[in-house]
């Protein structure tokens, strides 16, 4: 047991040296540093630059262009413990704006720091600070709805206030915004009704926020409900006319979609639009279609561009000769017979030359409509039906006589 003591003795003096080793190389550290604490240089990055007398570019109708925000490099010297202590928002940079003009211009920049340091250098010492002619514009504000609307809806009766707002800035900031925009939240809508306040946001042609200029309005209030959409037939009608021998083709939307509460559009059927004027047209031509709108209705946003287009074409007109055994009976019930007069019909059409030219007359059916009229003697319209695009179709005569007889009368007679 002695023994064991005796060799486990060195091992301990070994440790207890290694340990006040350290200890002594801390203190020894510690001294320099705290005691010592060497001199050394040492970039403090992005410093911002504060702008001075912005207000006497502003007296004299002028404006920085960009964001503002400038930034210079600070290296400085001192103790390793002051240095450690500071950071960019203990310089002070500032640029005198006093005496500049429009253009670019490179600006000194002053920095200060604290007095327990010294500036090396500052990186860079003047500042690119580009200055234009201070306008303001109107510009147009446009609501941007977030979100999907409720099925077989969309906003309606949208009221902004305020419509427009002026942008003021450096000429070429104003100049590139394109629009104001405020955004709205589909969820906030509802069918009653309600106002809703969103922020203006300046925005130019590539939907990026234009920074550096002032808004007359920094909030937009959007009236707005949701509102039914309905799909319904378009009705366009010409007036006019060309000179002989040309027609004219009108090609336009067969439906479009609107929207109003569900009160209005149940009772509309049809959209008209203003007649197009046709009078001495020469050549073809695209137009925009006006709507004539009900109270209470507007156009759905999902419509395309609402337009005719009017194609001016050379006609023929053509003539096909029918007797009276080639009407068509329509709408003539079991029980009756139909004794006609043993006329000649001429059915004359007009439209696209290369069209009639080959029409043939079984592409033609001459029809008349007996349903539900009594027996005896009628006085009944000739008409026309056929798949082929035509400009015109007239009957001569455009009126046949006929005897409706109903024959299950007559045999319960006999």
């Amino acid at each position: 047991m002695q023994d064991n003591k005796k060799k486990n003795a060195p091992d301990s003096g070994r440790t207890i040296t290694i340990i006040l080793s350290v200890i002594i190389a801390l203190l020894l550290w510690s001294y320099v540093i705290i005691q010592v604490n060497p001199t050394k240089e040492e970039t403090i990055p992005r410093v911002p630059v504060q702008l001075l007398n912005v207000q006497s570019l502003t007296a004299r109708q002028l404006a920085i262009s960009g964001d503002g925000e400038y930034m210079v490099d600070v290296v400085v010297e001192g103790r390793r413990a002051d240095i450690a202590k500071v950071s960019s928002e203990d310089i002070i940079a500032e640029a005198d704006l006093v005496g500049w003009g429009k253009g670019e211009n490179y600006i000194p920049v002053n920095v200060t720091v604290p007095s327990t340091l010294k500036i090396v250098e500052v990186r860079s010492a003047k500042i690119q600070v580009t200055i234009e002619d201070l306008v303001a514009l109107i510009k147009p504000v446009s609501v941007v709805y977030r979100g999907e609307f409720p099925v077989n809806t969309e906003e309606g009766e949208v009221e902004i206030r305020p419509a427009e707002i002026e942008v003021t800035g450096a000429k070429s900031a104003v100049e590139s915004v394109s629009e104001v925009r405020v955004y709205i939240d589909t969820e906030e809508l509802t069918t009653d009704g309600r106002t809703i306040q969103g922020e203006a946001v300046p925005l130019n042609s590539a939907e990026m926020i234009v920074d550096n200029v002032k808004l007359s309005s920094g909030y937009v209030n959007v009236s707005a409900r949701l509102l039914q959409l309905k799909e319904v037939p378009l009705l366009v009608e010409t007036v006019g006319s060309l000179g002989d021998g040309f027609g004219v083709e009108v090609d336009v939307p067969q439906t479009i979609l609107i929207k109003g509460t569900k009160s209005v559009l149940k009772d509309i059927e049809s959209i008209r639009a203003e007649p197009l004027d046709i009078g001495g047209m020469t050549q073809n031509k695209n137009v925009n279609l006006t709507l004539l709108l009900p109270d209470g209705v507007e156009l759905s946003k999902k419509n395309p561009p609402l337009r005719a287009g009017i194609t001016i074409q050379e006609t023929s007109t053509k003539e096909f000769r029918f007797t009276a055994d080639d009407i068509i009976l329509e709408g003539l019930t079991q029980g009756k017979t139909v004794n006609t007069e043993a006329i000649d019909i001429v059915v004359s059409v007009t439209g696209r030359m290369q069209i009639v030219d080959q029409l043939q007359q079984n592409q033609l059916e001459l029809f008349i409509d007996v349903a539900d009229l009594p027996t005896g003697n009628q006085i009944v319209p000739l008409m026309v039906s056929t798949t082929v695009s035509l400009h015109s179709i007239t009957v001569e005569p455009s009126e046949i006589a006929i005897t409706i007889i109903d024959t299950d009368q007559e045999n319960a007679n006999e």
